[in-house]
């Protein structure tokens, strides 16, 4: 194995790394740009214009997740951009603190306070909590998803 398949395959592992790190971005950018790399050094036929169209999409469908998600928390929670931010910003402090639980907790209890001083409604906030901790993990999930597709192909590709 070269030493750039090596780090091909370094990229593709830090895309997931990253990724499953709250409020880090470019996990999905560091795996894509293992593929790009892979495809460069094979002079551009290692994987076929077929997949790395595909790969290519799918980061860009990702990326645009980003975008799409707090749209879909707004309409479903009416939770303003404000509130996710700060919660998000809450829950990854709590994260290196307590892991997992500091984050979800954090996160919900966060919103749940922020939308209870902005609505008076005990059952607005909660539903808008749920929705941004649903929301949050879902697109978390799906990033995660996303940068093991890009490892497993990319691994069938070069070792195949």
């Amino acid at each position: 194995m070269s030493l750039l398949t090596v780090v091909v395959f370094g990229l593709l592992v830090a895309g997931i790394v990253v990724t499953a790190v709250p409020k880090i971005p470019g996990g999905v950018l560091l795996s894509l740009s293992g593929v790009y790399l892979h495809w460069w050094a094979s002079g551009f036929s290692e994987p076929s214009t077929g997949v790395l169209v595909v790969l290519t999409l799918l980061a860009g469908v990702t990326l645009a997740s980003k975008l799409i998600r707090p749209v879909i928390v707004k309409k479903v929670g009416g939770t303003p951009m404000l509130t996710t931010t700060i919660a998000g910003t809450v829950g990854a402090v709590l994260f290196f603190l307590w892991g997992t639980a500091g984050l979800v907790l954090g996160t919900f209890l966060t919103v749940f306070v922020l939308e209870y001083l902005r609505r008076g409604d005990v059952l607005g906030s909660l539903v808008a909590s749920v929705v941004v901790v649903l929301a949050t993990f879902t697109s978390k999930l799906a990033k995660i998803l996303v940068a093991v597709v890009f490892l497993l192909v990319m691994g069938v590709v070069i070792l195949l």
